[in-house]
């Protein structure tokens, strides 16, 4: 279930997405350059909401995204109408939600069931979203896996403890989340809002 701020999320002008991973770098007097990762991967929302829409319009909104404010965990979802293809899942199985996956440890999980039958085509396609249960952390396919494969590679660790998973697949996807910079809004014109910069939500881990 998602919550106020879904509403940020729908009425997006505009929407980054980031999820790479924190490196420090170090260059040598020979020039040489040495890259670390510092872990994290975590994923990170900066969106942007149009300035001029109605103050009246958003007023009941301002109230439930301010009650979360910068210390409430909420959820989002990649799925809004229009937008889908953000998230949209590019396989082949008819009903992709319903697909089983086992983890043990690392960044791959096993595919165990619900392919429904699926005897060409992919299962996942390099980019595809995963979660691993109803309320686990969102993880992204990097490579294409075949119809008749069983081993899919995500972007990063999984989070989870190791065990057996039914997946949600693309806009079914929920993202936990906090909205670490929250922008100040001002009433302009005549009933008109515009804001000091972009919200800025960071998965809650």
């Amino acid at each position: 279930m998602t919550t106020a701020f879904q509403n940020v999320i729908d009425n997006a002008t505009t929407i980054s997405i980031a999820k790479r991973k924190k490196v420090g770098t170090t260059i040598a007097r020979d020039g040489t350059v040495k890259a670390t990762s510092l872990g994290g991967q975590t994923w990170q929302f900066s969106v942007l909401l149009p300035n001029g829409p109605k103050y009246s319009v958003y007023r009941t909104f301002l109230d439930q995204i301010e009650a979360l404010d910068r210390t409430t965990v909420g959820q989002i979802q990649l799925n809004t109408t229009g937008a889908e293809y953000i998230s949209e899942y590019r396989g082949d199985v008819a009903a992709p939600n319903s697909i089983t996956v086992d983890y043990t440890s690392g960044n791959t999980v096993e595919i165990t069931g619900g392919l429904g039958g699926l005897s060409s085509g992919f299962v996942f396609k390099t980019g595809d979203f995963i979660q691993l249960g109803s309320s686990g952390s969102v993880y992204t396919v990097v490579n294409d896996v075949a119809w008749d494969a069983t081993t899919v590679t995500l972007h990063r660790p999984v989070r989870e403890a190791a065990g057996a998973y039914t997946v949600n697949v693309g806009p079914a996807c929920v993202f936990d989340v906090i909205c670490v910079e929250f922008p100040d809004w001002t009433i302009w014109g005549y009933d008109q809002i515009r804001w000091s910069g972009p919200f800025v939500f960071a998965e809650a881990i």
